[in-house]
């Protein structure tokens, strides 16, 4: 009952400012087709900005835009969950491939993180930025349950959750060529592992089987990151 009160109280909390959120979303979405999937004209490129500067005009904090957000908030969890939906559908292929799927993620998820905390460290980085970066290669809602837990700050995480997912879109087709890697199952798999969300909808734009793979490797990174993260920040302080 606690669970689902909470849930209740997060939607419960929406206001009008979730209309801010569409807008920007229809006007970034209008703006990607008609760019003809530009990458650097995602959505999220051209419909955060806006939805920031009508904030701005409007004087508010993002405490109160995230709030106000609150049935959208609790939608990114069941919309995650539905990605398994096409993940289904190719069950059968994954039986030879589970010890290939595995290594990558559990190498590949710590790689990240371990990067991120690494060139946070050499930088010089402050202790709360280091911790609101550790999460930065997983799934939003997964990354703001991360972050709170290890004190991090979800402002900033929710932020450079975003630019992962950005870059990785940006860099991978280049990085795909010259690796030589064509099989579209491990284009999606190292999407969803390194872009999350923004990578898995990159990769069901490619095809059904490209992104339900992403779909994987977006839930396994996930919740590989989650299992050895906090312990990790723990030994580290």
């Amino acid at each position: 009952m606690g669970l689902l009160s909470a849930q209740w109280q997060q939607i419960s909390l929406s206001s009008w400012v979730v209309g801010l959120s569409v807008i920007g979303f229809v006007v970034g979405m209008w703006v990607y087709r008609r760019s003809g999937g530009n990458p650097f004209l995602h959505p999220l490129m051209v419909g955060t900005p806006l939805v920031a500067g009508l904030l701005y005009l409007i004087n508010m904090d993002f405490a109160a835009y995230y709030g106000g957000n609150g049935i959208l908030n609790w939608l990114l969890g069941p919309t995650t969950v539905a990605l398994a939906v096409p993940l289904a559908k190719q069950m059968r292929q994954l039986p030879p491939l589970l010890l290939t799927v595995g290594l990558t993620v559990l190498v590949g998820g710590f790689f990240a993180t371990a990067c991120a905390l690494g060139i946070a460290s050499l930088l010089d980085a402050d202790q709360l930025l280091i911790l609101s970066l550790a999460a930065k290669s997983v799934t939003t809602p997964i990354a703001v349950g991360i972050t709170e837990q290890i004190g991090g700050l979800v402002a900033l995480i929710v932020m450079v959750v975003l630019l992962t997912g950005i870059v990785g879109i940006l860099v991978a087709q280049t990085i795909f060529s010259y690796t030589k890697i064509t099989d579209e199952r491990w284009q999606g798999l190292i999407l969803g592992m390194s872009a999350h969300a923004i990578g898995t909808a990159k990769a069901f734009e490619q095809s059904a089987r490209c992104g339900a793979f992403s779909t994987l490797g977006m839930g396994l990174n996930g919740i590989w990151t989650s299992i050895f993260l906090p312990p990790l920040i723990m030994l580290l302080s």
